[in-house]
């Protein structure tokens, strides 16, 4: 730890950081108010949140498992962070389209924690403000930690939360820039018009197909949040490990193994989430049941409504879940 790095707040941990998607919301409000510096607002908002809770977090895996070496602790930190991206990013279509913003947000602080461990186990201050331009690096926003530090100098740290509303395109210029920086479309400033386009139409066909068949967009997020959020944690992983060159190789050598365990599980059920609209309609289909438009007809109207009803049930129980953690919280 670099005795002479600066905090960005005290050193008693924020009890309240242990669930993201509370913390997005909280986050949210400032974004709007500086939408312009909206990637260094959240690294900003994780540094100061998480980092006391990354520190807390490391010690206690340490203290769980003293005859683990780093390299188990770090597999298990990625574990860990991958699966709570997953289930913190996943975001429905149709009548919740609106919690994507959330749902983005909560998926990046998820992300953030995750760094921010390996940064402690790699013997970094979790709440030194260079962590916050390492962050920004690690995302691509920045090329260096000093264009980052350089760029901070210049961003206000605690921006007046704003509740108004923001012009629409402004808002969904921000909702890309979320989806870019988690990997989920093709970003980066030097793109062509064109290429921003090819780049963006992913994310915009899953958005129309999840406005009628709103599960069908969960599992696509698992996937993507788990390949990409395995590639930042290998990049940080490789940014944090001291040593030479031949060192970090042998550390992405193995970290190179681990995608074929991490996340599986959350994707899997995310999976048969969506697969059971269709079980459904063929169920109903097989069933002789019909209703308007024949066998065709009544196949989408049952696909269609299982989904909706299947992602209103998964709604009301994270909601739920959460409203639990939070009372739960001192």
């Amino acid at each position: 730890m670099n005795g002479g790095e600066r905090t960005t707040g005290g050193s008693r941990p924020d009890r309240t950081a242990g669930s993201a998607t509370v913390q997005a919301q909280a986050l949210l409000p400032m974004i709007w108010a500086d939408p312009q510096h909206m990637p260094e607002q959240l690294a900003f908002f994780a540094v100061r949140r998480f980092g006391p809770r990354a520190a807390t977090s490391v010690a206690r895996r340490r203290q769980n498992s003293p005859e683990a070496k780093d390299d188990e602790l770090r597999q298990d930190v990625i574990a860990h962070g991958t699966h709570m991206t997953i289930a913190d990013g996943a975001v429905l279509g149709g009548p919740f389209i609106v919690l994507m913003p959330v749902s983005f947000v909560a998926a990046l602080l998820s992300q953030a924690r995750m760094v921010l461990e390996l940064a402690v186990l790699a013997g970094q201050d979790p709440r030194s403000e260079q962590r916050v331009a390492d962050l920004l690096v690690l995302q691509d926003v920045y090329p260096s930690t000093e264009a980052a530090t350089e760029a901070l100098s210049k961003v206000k740290r605690h921006p007046t939360g704003s509740h108004g509303r923001i012009p629409r395109r402004t808002r969904w210029s921000l909702i890309v820039r979320m989806a870019e920086i988690l990997g989920l479309v093709g970003g980066g400033g030097k793109q062509s018009t064109f290429q921003r386009v090819v780049s963006t139409a992913p994310i915009v066909v899953l958005f129309l197909v999840g406005m009628v068949l709103p599960l069908i967009w969960v599992p696509a997020l698992a996937v993507l949040y788990r390949k990409n959020t395995l590639r930042l944690a290998t990049k940080a992983a490789q940014y944090y490990t001291p040593g030479a060159a031949g060192e970090r190789l042998r550390h992405r050598k193995r970290l190179a193994h681990m995608p074929g365990t991490v996340g599986l599980a959350a994707v899997l059920r995310v999976l048969a989430l969506a697969l059971a609209p269709f079980a459904a309609a063929a169920a109903a289909a097989a069933a002789g049941f019909r209703l308007a438009g024949g066998f065709w007809g009544t196949c989408l109207i049952v696909l269609v409504a299982a989904s909706l009803l299947g992602a209103t049930l998964w709604f009301v129980r994270r909601r739920s879940r959460r409203r639990e953690e939070e009372r739960r919280l001192p």
